[in-house]
């Protein structure tokens, strides 16, 4: 039983897993394109769910309104590169990563003015019902979200690896002065980097929505997503994809067994009744141990700027 009940929670850590790691994807890339380490990624992904949500409310089949939010995140990414980043090229890094958690609070305040504080309901974008795979039951939710996920950042993966565009990002990222130097354009390539980079952050908001209802708190998935790029290495996309599936595992594993334990302990020898924070704890606490034993991350290399 114990068994059976600990697959079943993997399989729910493996499809929240796949997410963390298609939103943690967006901000490796912009970093390796732009040195800038993007705060503002739970906005992006934030966003992508509330303007899902807004366009089926206009009418729009969960499908078409979830590929209109894409659209519109990869042109909210190209704005804000374009805007906000792009004037302070030459501004000291940690003024540009301070902007970028400006951003974070901007969003997060419009979202609030325009949709208010309470947890909505989001549209169904999937079945309802069940798949018994030899006794552990894989509902068509988490079955999608995990399926559209990996499909969409094993393509990503290979738009990046295989395209000429894909090259062109890939200079960009190693040598900057030589890509300019050979004809390309570093600043167009930063600008699809971060119209990308919203647009997986966008449709992983949405999926997470799906999962877990839509808020405001969805904007905090950003900053999990750090420590699964620390885990995974900072500048290797590959990294991250494994990295996000083992963070979303160990996060279903601690809330379902871990925290059950923890809570009875403390009800027994203290007076807090609760340990749900338990499992949000695990990602920093992650973060902190590879940063001790392995800064680079396990598929990053050695030299690699820490955060």
């Amino acid at each position: 039983m114990m068994l059976m009940f600990t697959l079943q929670l993997m399989v729910a850590g493996i499809a929240t897993g796949s997410v963390y790691a298609l939103i943690a994807l967006g901000i490796v890339l912009i970093y390796k394109c732009s040195g800038v380490v993007n705060f503002a990624q739970g906005a992006f992904v934030m966003l992508g769910a509330y303007l899902t949500y807004g366009l089926v409310k206009l009418g729009l089949p969960p499908y078409v309104a979830l590929l209109g939010a894409m659209i519109l995140m990869a042109g909210c990414g190209v704005a804000s590169e374009r805007l906000v980043l792009r004037p302070m090229m030459k501004a000291p890094l940690v003024a540009v990563m301070t902007v970028t958690l400006g951003m974070l609070i901007l969003v997060k305040a419009v979202c609030l003015a325009v949709w208010g504080p309470d947890q909505l309901a989001f549209p169904r974008l999937f079945p309802d019902g069940a798949l018994d795979v030899f006794g552990i039951f894989i509902t068509y939710n988490y079955l999608a979200a995990f399926v559209l996920s990996i499909c969409l950042s094993v393509g990503f993966l290979a738009f990046y690896q295989l395209t000429p565009i894909g090259l062109m990002q890939r200079c960009t990222a190693d040598n900057p002065r030589a890509a300019l130097a050979i004809g390309i354009h570093t600043s167009n390539q930063i600008s699809l980097a971060w119209s990308m980079s919203a647009a997986l952050a966008g449709i992983g908001g949405a999926l997470l929505a799906s999962l877990n209802g839509l808020s405001l708190g969805l904007s905090d998935i950003g900053l999990v997503a750090f420590p699964v790029i620390v885990l995974g290495g900072l500048t290797s996309l590959t990294g991250a994809l494994v990295a996000g599936l083992l963070l979303g595992v160990l996060q279903a594993l601690t809330d379902g067994l871990l925290t059950p334990v923890a809570e009875q302990f403390l009800r027994t020898h203290t007076s807090i009744y609760s340990a749900g924070a338990l499992q949000q704890v695990v990602p920093y606490a992650l973060l902190v141990v590879v940063l001790l034993v392995r800064p680079e991350g396990i598929f990053g290399q050695r030299g690699t700027e820490r955060l």
